[in-house]
């Protein structure tokens, strides 16, 4: 029984009064055969709730908008919102698609699956609960992609018609919360099945600002890659979704590498960034690039450049010790004396 099975994970379901309800992804997941990370209870009073497992009381969400409590009680996660309504078929009847919407009544033992769930996901199927219910939350048809994406279910047909009708309406989500949802689902390693839904869903020109019409080659490409081919401006991109300055510069080294790039161009990316080239470029149908040796450090020093030279440390140095490391990155240098003689060699030009 389903009920026994999260008594299990989490134990201290046992302590909640008897109008508690485990709602979504745990018995989603459980359904599905995925041993859920945390727990969702619905009840009457989730703060009288989550006081009951006598551990740090955790507010979710801002103060004039509160939607849960969480309780962390060693490995075990507990999350508690109030009943919409006050009756768990009105809440179920509220919340995204069929999959999220199941219950399992812990007095009972019941799982309550008002609308279809269990049979959805045997069908392998994100389908809305209610049209309307994007328009409680719009993030929720990004979400559409992201579950469809992670599970490698279909969007069926009503739910992609009724998201595609409400595209625009992504734009007045919090920027935080699309940008999350777009790192799971690019993170994902199933890059052209993600382009393909936010397309057909008609997502990608709020989120982009144009229509993705490429056509791409290859799944397994991270997260920076991955927007690199997607986003024009990647400043512009970064701070309308406010991305971090990290994600945005990886974002704009790969943009410039893709399509001109010099060892030392690769070398200077450093080893993670150069490392997503190669699928970006699979992605493109392009043949892949070899990467310099990221170990490799200059055989001279700058004041070793500076002594041999003739000149006082400063900008020369640097562009000397550039050109040191860039001839050994390409193999015409591998000795001191080599390099030695280099230095020489290109100060008196």
């Amino acid at each position: 029984m389903l009920r026994d099975d999260l008594l299990r994970l989490f134990p201290r379901l046992r302590d909640l009064p008897l109008d508690a309800y485990v709602v979504g992804g745990a018995v989603r997941d459980l359904i599905f055969g995925v041993a859920p990370a945390d727990v969702d209870v619905a009840c009457l009073d989730p703060l009288a709730c989550a006081r009951v497992l006598r551990r740090k009381v955790i507010r979710l969400g801002r103060e004039e908008h509160l939607s849960a409590y969480r309780v962390v009680d060693g490995p075990h996660v507990y999350d508690f919102a109030a009943l919409l309504d006050g009756n768990i078929d009105a809440d179920l009847a509220r919340r995204d698609f069929t999959v999220n919407a199941m219950a399992v009544d812990l007095r009972s033992g019941e799982l309550l699956d008002p609308h279809d769930g269990r049979g959805d996901l045997q069908r392998r199927l994100v389908r809305m609960v209610d049209a309307s219910n994007f328009d409680d939350d719009p993030l929720r048809m990004l979400k559409a992609v992201r579950m469809a994406v992670r599970f490698d279910f279909a969007v069926d047909e009503a739910t992609m018609a009724a998201i595609r009708s409400r595209a625009a309406r992504i734009a007045d989500v919090s920027v935080e919360r699309v940008a999350y949802e777009l790192t799971v689902i690019f993170s994902a390693n199933a890059f052209r099945r993600a382009v393909a839904l936010l397309r057909e869903t008609g997502l990608d020109v709020p989120i982009f600002g144009r229509a993705i019409t490429e056509t791409f080659h290859f799944d397994d490409v991270p997260l920076a890659a991955a927007l690199s081919l997607l986003v024009g401006d990647a400043h512009a991109f970064a701070k309308r979704w406010r991305l971090s300055d990290a994600l945005m510069h990886e974002i704009q080294i790969l943009q410039r590498l893709r399509n001109s790039r010099t060892l030392f161009d690769l070398y200077d990316a450093g080893e993670r960034v150069a490392g997503q080239l190669a699928p970006m470029l699979h992605a493109l149908g392009r043949d892949t690039v070899a990467l310099p040796d990221f170990a490799m450090q200059p055989l001279l020093t700058g004041d070793e450049i500076a002594s041999i030279a003739g000149i006082a440390p400063g900008p020369r140095v640097g562009v000397l010790k550039r050109a040191l490391l860039e001839a050994e990155l390409e193999g015409r240098i591998t000795t001191r004396e080599k390099a030695e003689d280099f230095i020489r060699s290109e100060q008196n030009r």
